[in-house]
């Protein structure tokens, strides 16, 4: 079954997912997400924090600091989402 629609169709529904995405984002940036160290990551993932460094790519993650051997942060509700899988 083949379903035709308009231009104007197509553009409402374009708008509508453009709304929706942007009120998200929004609120994302207001609840910004806790950033843990690489211990505490680690001690969630329930893995040594040798392996969180290895793996540090598999997560949104930061380096705070003024060189590239900063301090490495990640976002806590993703590894929470990775442990509940």
């Amino acid at each position: 079954m083949d379903i035709i629609l308009s231009d104007k169709q197509i553009e409402a529904i374009a708008s509508k997912t453009a709304e929706i995405l942007f009120r998200k984002l929004r609120e994302e940036e207001e609840q910004p997400s806790e950033m843990v160290s690489v211990k505490e990551a680690a001690h969630i993932l329930g893995i040594t924090q040798n392996h969180m460094r290895r793996i540090k790519d598999k997560f949104p993650h930061i380096k705070n600091g003024p060189n590239s051997q900063g301090r490495l942060l990640f976002k806590r509700d993703s590894l929470l989402a990775e442990y509940a899988k």
